[in-house]
């Protein structure tokens, strides 16, 4: 059960981290903030299932 956990947080964030890359080019202030947000959770939501899921 928590590997589907897992799976789904980690989509989850691909998700929202692809809609921080788009709305950062619609806030008037702080685009690179957006960006490096939506970085960061493109990160972490490759990192998890690999962290998750490589252990046995």
């Amino acid at each position: 059960m928590g590997r589907v956990i897992a799976a789904f947080f980690s989509i989850l964030l691909l998700l929202v981290s692809m809609y921080l890359f788009g709305f950062a080019f619609q806030v008037q202030s702080g685009q690179a903030f957006v960006f490096m947000g939506g970085l960061v959770l493109m990160s972490l939501s490759f990192f998890l299932p690999i962290h998750v899921f490589g252990k046995k």
